[in-house]
C-alpha cells in the first residue's frame, strides 16, 4: 500500500528564507507521527532559491519542494494542494510556526466533524512591530465580527485553515483573481 498521510501541510513562501527556516523547524517539533503528515513548500518565485533551506529538513520531515513563477499566494496554495496526498489539506504561512499539538488537535476535531473547514487562532509574537500589531488587530476584529458562534464560522484566514481535500478540489481551490486577502474571500 502506498504512503498516504492524513494531513498535507501546505506553505506558500516568497523571499522569506529565515521565516521559512523557523517554520520548518517548528514542524520538526510537532508532537505528531511523521508518517501521518507531509509538508509541501511552494516557492512563489523567490529571487534567491530556497531549495537548500528546505533540503535541510528533508530527512526529519517528509517535504516536497515546488518552485513556480510568481503568481501570488492563492496560486501557490492551489499548486501545493494539487500535489497533496493527504485526506485533509492544512494551510499555513511561512511566518506561522505552529504549536506542537497543532496536528493532534486538528485530528481530534476532524474525527468529530470530518466534512467541515477548521480554522484556528493566529497569535502575533512580534508585539513591538507596528505592522504585525495592526495586522493582528484587523484579523482579531474580523474573527470577532464574522464568528460570534464558534460552531458557525464564516471567516477563517489561510494562515491556520484546514479542509477536507475532496471538498477543496470540488470548489476549485482559492480564487486566483484576488490579488490580496484571497484566503479571506
Amino acid at each position: 500500500m502506498a504512503y498516504k498521510p492524513l494531513f498535507s501541510v501546505i506553505v506558500p513562501t516568497r523571499n522569506r528564507p529565515e521565516q521559512l527556516r523557523l517554520c520548518l523547524g517548528a514542524f520538526c517539533c510537532l508532537d505528531y507521527p511523521r508518517d501521518r503528515f507531509e509538508v509541501i513548500i511552494v516557492d512563489d518565485g523567490s529571487e534567491k532559491p530556497l531549495d537548500k533551506i528546505v533540503k535541510a529538513f528533508d530527512h526529519p520531515l517528509n517535504v516536497t519542494f515546488i518552485r513556480q513563477k510568481n503568481a501570488g499566494p492563492a496560486a501557490a496554495r492551489n499548486t501545493g494542494a494539487s500535489r497533496a496526498s493527504g485526506r485533509f489539506l492544512v494551510f499555513t504561512d511561512d511566518d506561522c510556526p505552529p504549536a506542537p499539538d497543532w496536528l493532534e488537535k486538528l485530528e481530534k476535531r476532524f474525527n468529530e466533524t470530518p466534512d467541515v473547514a477548521i480554522g484556528g487562532r493566529i497569535v502575533n509574537f512580534l508585539r513591538q512591530n507596528p505592522y504585525s500589531v495592526t495586522s493582528q488587530v484587523i484579523s482579531d476584529t474580523a474573527y470577532a465580527y464574522y464568528n460570534p458562534d464558534p460552531n458557525r464560522v464564516r471567516f477563517i484566514g489561510a494562515a491556520n485553515l484546514s479542509v477536507p481535500a475532496d471538498h477543496f478540489h470540488d470548489i476549485s481551490g482559492f480564487d486566483m483573481d484576488f490579488s490580496t486577502a484571497e484566503d479571506r474571500e
